[in-house]
């Protein structure tokens, strides 16, 4: 595990760049998007962002995103279940005014990349994997960890080299922030290469703090 060094700077949260009216207008062209072709499923619609909030069109992706526990995190909508419900023929039991934003999420993929030798992918066995204890802490913040792999298990080179995602929940950025530091220190992984250290750093790093 990493150790964070045990320390406590006074900081101003930011003002979140994407205001809820460039939001609304990028749902809009979205779901308009979606309607367009016909797509009736989990799907998401990126865009680019310039600093005077004018977005353009990147790309859809016609499936489950990687990060769909953030979503579920700050919405306490099930992704999943809905996706299996729609494709069961059900309609959605709720609308777009149901769908209430709480608090922040933030997910880190545990990798296994080696960041001192350039992320390089690191395969071998897991020696050692304690993830952070799952659920509501006490201090009110939320820990998710989402993976597939256990102690003792092998990474091998045929698949992805994502470990694991852990999630963090808590009311405001810089809360979701520190408890993934938290969670980070708290992860425990030896036998391979891995990106652990790197993702810890950027926790504390002032520039990503500060947004």
């Amino acid at each position: 595990s990493i150790q964070r060094p045990n320390h406590k700077v006074v900081e101003e949260a930011p003002s979140p760049f994407l205001d809820p009216t460039t939001r609304k207008a990028m749902g809009e062209q979205a779901v308009a998007l979606a309607k367009a072709v016909g797509y009736h499923s989990a799907g998401t619609v990126e865009f680019i962002v310039d600093g005077d909030r004018n977005f353009y069109f990147l790309e859809m992706n016609t499936r489950l995103q990687v990060e769909h526990p953030v979503t579920e995190l700050i919405t306490g909508i099930d992704l999943v279940e809905q996706m299996i419900r729609v494709a069961a023929g059900e309609r959605l039991s709720f609308g777009q005014d149901d769908v209430k934003l709480n608090g922040w999420a933030i997910e880190s993929r545990l990798y296994a990349e080696d960041p001192y030798r350039n992320f390089l992918p690191s395969i071998g066995r897991l020696a050692r994997y304690r993830p952070p204890v799952e659920g509501a802490q006490a201090d009110g913040t939320i820990v998710r960890n989402d993976t597939g792999v256990f102690e003792g298990g092998e990474i091998s080179m045929y698949y992805d080299p994502m470990v694991a995602k852990l999630c963090t929940w808590a009311p405001t950025r810089l809360a979701a922030i520190d408890a993934m530091a938290t969670a980070l220190d708290d992860f425990e992984v030896e036998g391979i290469g891995h990106n652990l250290p790197f993702l810890s750093a950027v926790m504390g790093h002032q520039r990503f703090r500060a947004g």
